[in-house]
């Protein structure tokens, strides 16, 4: 399965956005509201009007780099 990274263009297309993939695809969150789907579950979006944007490369590793970074929390 190809997955591509997305931000969403307001704030209601990113509710809108995660329920229609959260309900019908597979989608994962990441920092900075960047979220991976399926590349197939694009139409979803698409049919539904949806407003979204490809990430940059730089977005991505920024995410990846806080995920990779964050330490748990000491007590």
């Amino acid at each position: 399965m190809q997955t591509i990274f997305v931000r969403f263009l307001t704030h209601d297309d990113r509710v809108r956005g995660f329920y229609e993939l959260a309900t019908r695809a597979r989608i994962s969150s990441f920092p900075g509201e960047l979220y991976q789907v399926p590349i197939e579950s694009l139409r979803l979006l698409e049919e539904q009007h949806i407003g979204y944007r490809r990430a940059t490369d730089v977005e991505v590793k920024e995410a990846h780099d806080q995920v990779r970074n964050s330490a748990p929390a000491v007590p």
